[in-house]
């Protein structure tokens, strides 16, 4: 028996232009207009700047490092295409460029997941029941869920963040979004199909390893071992899919390990790097500790909201047709990249990524059959959280620019620690602009009461939209101030004359060496012992001991971020004997 009815009023289609505009100031936000901030995003950014820079030629194409640094726990493919990037557009800054690859990401995986999830749902079988002939169309139907699919992933907490930045896992998600698609339409182009899921697990080896692309492949097995629809497509299907992924993943391994083939100047080092990549891979899983159980129960619930809990309700109302082709395949897919998660040994958040896409798909499933209880409680937290939070972010605004009231400007010049607000008209009329819009929309919500579908959804990603929209244009310069090493590192590469070997480093990690190289200019080089700098990242608390490193230094500069006081730069220059 179908557990809901959906007529044509409800399957009405959502206005595209405010689809689109969800979108847009979804993705632009936050990608343009600042640095590459500390952390995974600079680490990222450094890996294709080093690509793009080409020092050490091919070499730096084949192994993933930044500045002469290695970076073992990741595949190529992302700052490959970070890279190219930089190179076809010369007249843009490299980390712009950089960041317009991540925007490519996220519109795929958006375009991905909606045009999978109107494919599942437009399927017979998924239809809903039609007892007086009033029905929704095959066409209207899908369509809406593929709608409801999209604003549930634009309203997921844990992806705004993690999903702007230029780091594999932004890559990867992509990535998933576009198995999905290949799965889907396999149901009815099965070679196809399944070379466009292959593509996407040989590129998920290349970017965040083995494990995850292991739990793409599995998904794949038991969706065509399991459902009919599947098993009828299954040869051309994985037979596709596995020829792509070998295609697509094993050159990269392959010549690493006969890095002569390429004319490599140093084979042993592409040797080494993929046996410390493999060894990584090997890693990513084990039991995690009581603390990192306790860190992840807590994230798990605010990381996917909302779409845990209609995906749960998904579920259960769909237990008897468990089976069928669109709720097994988000279904498999969602518990095991959430088992991959549970368990892996990374850092928890970005490990949850992979998750959302999946699991905002068999979201979708339920949002027809909510209870007008479920849904009203879902509208409710939305206009209440996120009027609060835009009202405390106009707030604390206003207490920054004006000083008043007190309480609430030492408050935000604390968190942005030495920066000078200055008022800029566009940002305010911007933010403004997204304000009025989300006024709008919740009345439109509250006074109309449309019976559409994607209705329950609408409010909850139209709420994080205005308040990424504001936090990227009203808190944009401060919190660049706040991520950014560029007025360090500047200052550092100013304080070194221009007839200098290199810089050896010590306690820097991938970040630091990024901006340090790409915003002041510095030559780091590790490997050679006659370098006539030497550059410390170290804690106010312990200092660095300079007994490894031969030779008498004499500190010639230091200095620090403004935001972050227990951080602190030394370059030391090296005394003549």
């Amino acid at each position: 028996m179908k557990p809901f009815v959906v007529t044509s009023l409800q399957a009405v289609k959502m206005p595209r232009w405010l689809l689109l505009a969800l979108c847009v100031l979804y993705v632009v936000p936050g990608l343009l207009g600042r640095d590459p901030w500390r952390f995974a995003d600079a680490a990222g950014f450094g890996i294709s700047w080093t690509m793009a820079q080409g020092a050490h030629g091919l070499a730096d194409w084949l192994i993933p490092n930044v500045v002469g640094l290695p970076v073992t726990d990741v595949g190529p493919v992302p700052f490959w295409l970070g890279a190219l990037a930089m190179k076809s557009l010369p007249f843009l800054p490299a980390d712009t460029a950089m960041r317009l690859t991540a925007l490519c990401w996220l519109v795929l995986l958006l375009s991905c997941v909606w045009y999978a999830s109107w494919l599942l749902a437009g399927r017979p079988e998924i239809q809903p029941a039609d007892p007086f002939g009033a029905s929704a169309s095959r066409t209207d139907f899908g369509r809406s869920i593929a709608d409801c699919a999209l604003l549930i992933m634009l309203a997921t907490f844990g992806l705004l963040e993690r999903s702007h930045e230029t780091t594999a896992h932004s890559a990867q998600i992509a990535w998933v979004g576009v198995f999905l698609f290949g799965c889907a339409r396999a149901l009815e182009r099965p070679k196809l199909g399944g070379a466009v899921a292959g593509l996407a697990i040989g590129l998920t080896v290349l970017t965040r390893g083995i494990p995850t692309a292991l739990v793409l492949a599995l998904t794949a097995g038991l969706a065509a071992a399991l459902t009919k629809p599947y098993r009828l497509v299954a040869w051309p299907m994985l037979t596709a899919m596995a020829l792509t992924a070998l295609i697509t993943a094993l050159p990269w391994l392959l010549v690493l390990g006969h890095a002569e083939w390429v004319g490599l100047q140093e084979p042993a080092a592409a040797l080494n790097h993929r046996a410390a990549w493999l060894t990584r891979n090997g890693g990513q899983l084990g039991w995690p500790s009581a603390a990192a159980w306790s860190n992840r129960l807590r994230n798990l619930p605010w990381f996917f909201w909302p779409a845990w809990p209609i995906a749960a309700w998904a579920v259960w109302q769909w237990r008897s047709q468990r089976l069928t082709a669109a709720v097994a395949l988000p279904a498999l897919c969602t518990a095991g990249l959430l088992m991959l998660a549970i368990f892996s040994t990374g850092p928890s958040e970005a490990a949850l990524l992979p998750v959302i896409a999946p699991m905002a798909m068999l979201a979708a499933l339920g949002v027809p059959a909510l209870r007008r209880g479920i849904g009203s409680l879902i509208d409710w937290f939305a206009v209440m959280s996120f009027s609060l939070i835009g009202l405390a972010l106009w707030g604390y605004w206003i207490a920054f620019m004006t000083g008043w009231p007190p309480r609430m400007a030492l408050s935000a010049q604390q968190a942005a620690r030495g920066f000078m607000p200055l008022l800029d008209p566009l940002e305010a009329l911007l933010g403004l602009a997204a304000t009025i819009a989300w006024i709008v929309l919740v009345y439109w919500r509250v006074s109309r009461q449309p019976r559409a579908l994607w209705r329950t959804v609408v409010l909850s990603s139209g709420g994080l939209v205005l308040t990424w929209f504001l936090l990227m244009t009203l808190w944009l310069p401060a919190a660049n101030f706040r991520n950014t090493y560029r007025d360090v590192a500047q200052q550092a590469g100013a304080a070194i004359p221009g007839d200098y070997r290199c810089v050896r480093t010590l306690g820097l990690d991938a970040a630091h060496r990024a901006s340090f190289a790409f915003f002041g200019g510095m030559r780091l080089d590790d490997t050679r012992p006659d370098c006539d700098w030497l550059l410390l990242a170290e804690r106010i608390d312990s200092p660095l001991s300079l007994d490894s490193i031969p030779g008498a230094w004499h500190e010639a500069w230091s200095g620090q971020r403004p935001a972050d006081r227990r951080e602190r730069f030394r370059l030391l220059k090296r005394l003549p004997k």
